[in-house]
C-alpha cells in the first residue's frame, strides 16, 4: 500500500484535504480487514470487496463516501478487479429509494407507504444476487396497487437520479448540429472515439474492457449509444454491459446476462430463479427521457420496444420527437 504515492495522486487530482484524510482512514481499514487473506488493497479481489461491504453494513458504516474513497485508490493502484466490484455495488444503488420517493410524489405519502409496507429495501452494498427478488416484490406491489399510467409516470421519473445539468453539454452539441440527424451521427461517432481511446490506452470503459471487436460492434450499429431516426422516432440501444463476453458467449442466457446493465435484475438472468416484471425496464426509458428532455429543452415520451427481461436479445428504446423537430430536420 503506497500511502505517499496515493497522497500525491490525490493532490494532483485536486481533492480536498478532508477527502484525502477520509480516504486514508478507509483504505487502512480495508487493508487491515483483508490481511488474513494474504492480500493487500493493491491485490484485493471481488470477494474481498463483497465481504468488506457486508462488514460496513453490519457496522452501519456503509456510506457512499467510503466506497468513493476505495474507488479513488483503485484508480491510483490500477486494481481493476476491485474497481469493477466496487462499481457494481454502487451502480444504480439509489434506484429503488428514488422509486419510493417518486411513488410518494405521485400517489401521496400514505398510499406509497401502504403499497411498499411489506418490502425490506436493501442497504447500500447489498450483493447483486439478492437484488432481483426485492425488485420483483416492488414491481408486483406497484402492479397490484396502481394503474398502468401511474406506474409509467413513476418508472420514467429519473430513478437513476442523474442531474439534468449533466446533459447540458449534449444540449450544446445538439444546437451546434444542423438538425437532429446530424446530432445523432456526431454522437455515435464521438462514442466510437471514446471507446477507441479506452482500447488504445487499455483502460476500462466503466466496468468493461474494450477491444477491436467491441469497437466494431458499435461502429456497425448506429443505434448503440447514438440513435437512428425513422420519421418522428429515434431508436436507440445500449452497448452491452460486458460487450467482450457478450460477443464471445454461445449460450443465449449468458448473452442476455452480459448484455444487461441493471444490477437490480442482472443476476436473475444468469440463474433464472427470479422473473422480474419487464415493466422495470421503464426505468431505463426514464434514463433516456431525462437526457432528451434536456437536449430538446422540452418533455419527450420514451417507450421500451424490446427488453432482455422479455427474452429479447437487446434493450431497444423509442424516443418520440416533437413535431417541430421533425419538420425542421426534414425541411433541410
Amino acid at each position: 500500500m503506497d500511502i505517499e504515492g496515493f497522497k500525491k495522486f490525490c493532490k494532483e487530482k485536486e481533492f480536498t484535504q478532508e477527502i484525502i484524510e477520509h480516504a486514508l482512514i478507509v483504505i487502512a481499514d480495508f487493508n487491515d480487514y483483508i490481511q488474513d487473506t494474504g492480500r493487500t488493497i493493491d491485490s484485493a479481489i471481488e470477494e474481498d470487496v463483497k465481504k468488506f461491504a457486508q462488514h460496513l453494513i453490519n457496522a452501519k458504516k456503509n456510506q457512499k463516501e467510503t466506497y468513493f474513497a476505495l474507488i479513488r485508490y483503485c484508480y491510483f493502484s490500477n486494481n481493476e478487479p476491485m474497481l469493477i466490484a466496487l462499481y457494481e455495488l454502487l451502480d444504480g444503488s439509489d434506484v429503488l429509494n428514488n422509486l419510493r420517493k417518486a411513488l410518494t410524489e405521485v400517489v401521496g405519502k400514505e398510499k406509497s407507504k401502504e403499497i411498499l409496507q411489506n418490502i425490506a429495501f436493501p442497504e447500500l452494498g447489498t450483493p447483486s444476487t439478492e437484488k432481483p427478488e426485492i425488485t420483483k416484490e416492488v414491481m408486483e406491489a406497484l402492479e397490484a396497487n396502481i394503474d398502468e399510467n401511474t406506474c409509467h409516470k413513476v418508472m420514467v421519473s429519473n430513478l437513476h437520479g442523474i442531474p439534468k445539468e449533466s446533459y447540458l453539454k449534449q444540449r450544446e452539441k445538439f444546437l451546434e448540429a444542423k438538425d437532429v440527424d446530424e446530432y445523432l451521427k456526431n454522437r455515435h461517432a464521438n462514442f466510437i472515439e471514446r471507446l477507441e481511446k479506452h482500447r488504445n490506452e487499455k483502460t476500462l470503459f466503466y466496468t468493461q474492457e474494450i477491444d477491436d471487436n467491441v469497437v466494431e460492434l458499435v461502429r456497425n450499429n448506429a443505434q448503440i449509444e447514438g440513435g437512428v431516426r425513422k420519421d418522428n422516432i429515434i431508436y436507440t440501444e445500449k452497448i452491452p454491459y460486458i460487450a467482450k463476453d457478450f460477443l464471445a458467449a454461445k449460450d443465449e442466457k449468458m448473452k442476455q446476462y452480459y448484455y444487461c446493465h441493471c444490477g437490480w435484475v442482472r443476476e436473475a438472468l444468469k440463474t433464472g430463479e427470479t422473473k422480474v416484471p419487464s415493466k422495470f425496464c421503464k426505468c431505463s426509458a426514464g434514463y433516456y427521457k431525462n437526457q432528451w428532455d434536456v437536449i430538446l429543452d422540452q418533455p419527450v415520451e420514451v417507450d421500451v420496444i424490446e427488453t432482455i427481461l422479455d427474452g429479447d436479445s437487446r434493450c431497444l428504446f423509442a424516443i418520440h420527437l416533437p413535431e417541430e423537430i421533425v419538420k425542421q430536420t426534414e425541411k433541410k
